[in-house]
């Protein structure tokens, strides 16, 4: 969990030192909202810098809106998908 730019910034540079995540491709399934929160399903396809895939999940998410800013947001996925990242 992070809170703030900073912490989300050094969320995602870790990602790239440690897994040697480079790019992260979003395929958008389906959207809906319900007031100040907006459900996403979708697909995160995780690339190395020469452009092969390091693995993909498909997961839940949602966005909670203050005006026009994004006060919180949180993801619902499988963690055995993550674990095979490398391995397939």
């Amino acid at each position: 969990m992070t809170t703030g730019i900073d912490e989300a910034i050094g969320f995602i540079d870790g990602a790239e030192t440690t897994m040697g995540i480079a790019t992260v491709h979003i395929d958008m399934l389906a959207i809906a909202a319900d007031g100040n929160r907006v459900l996403t399903e979708r697909i995160d396809r995780f690339e190395r810098a020469d452009g092969s895939e390091i693995g993909r999940v498909t997961l839940m998410g949602i966005f909670e809106l203050k005006g026009d800013k994004i006060v919180a947001s949180r993801d619902y996925f499988d963690t055995n998908a993550v674990q095979q990242f490398g391995t397939g």
